[in-house]
């Protein structure tokens, strides 16, 4: 028997059914002018331009898949044996040259999967795609995340968990994880394995 795992896949990569990306710090600063007189003649020092400084809020949470065995990525219009091994990739594509800190991603599973292999995969080794990722990057982030060394979620001092079908990384959320952080200029990708009902 055979799922259709194109509407999974489809259902999963929408923000609003389970993914969530928060942020620790996200600041936005008010316009500030700078003032300044020459032995107290206001009008010796003319003023400073306005300078607006705020967050760009350009970080996109992107969820694929591949195939567990042999890593053949899989598109929404992909159908699977049931009990196929899937690794979900979910990558944050930080193309601005300043690191993002404090980062937490959130997935709430289907209830209709099982979760695979007790190991997740957390990696920022990888430059940032430009303004987005395509497939032949998204496939390299996926060798490079599975490449890194396995966390296991019975850790209590690295930045994932696993439970009741909920994948947690960064500690927004399980306070036991550690912090999250993206690099400037590069991808954070967390990678983990489920088996398709």
């Amino acid at each position: 028997m055979k799922r259709h795992f194109g509407k999974t896949l489809q259902h999963i990569a929408a923000l609003t059914l389970g993914v969530f990306l928060t942020l620790g710090h996200v600041a936005q600063a008010a316009l500030n002018t700078g003032t300044g007189d020459v032995a107290g003649d206001g009008a010796a020092l003319g003023n400073s331009n306005a300078f607006d400084l705020s967050s760009s809020g350009a970080l996109t949470l992107v969820k694929t898949a591949f195939l567990t065995v042999g890593g053949a990525q899989l598109t929404s219009t992909d159908t699977v044996p049931a009990g196929t091994s899937v690794d979900f990739m979910i990558y944050v594509n930080n193309e601005s040259s300043v690191a993002i800190n404090d980062v937490s991603i959130q997935d709430v599973l289907d209830v209709a999967f099982t979760k695979g292999v007790d190991n997740i995969h957390i990696d920022t080794a990888v430059a940032d795609c430009g303004a987005s990722c395509d497939a032949t990057e998204e496939a390299a982030i996926y060798a490079s995340a599975i490449g890194t060394g396995p966390l296991t979620d019975a850790a209590a001092d690295d930045t994932v968990s696993f439970a009741a079908l909920t994948v947690n990384a960064g500690n927004s959320v399980v306070g036991t994880n550690t912090q999250l952080d993206v690099p400037a200029n590069s991808v954070l990708a967390l990678v983990f394995t489920v088996v398709v009902p």
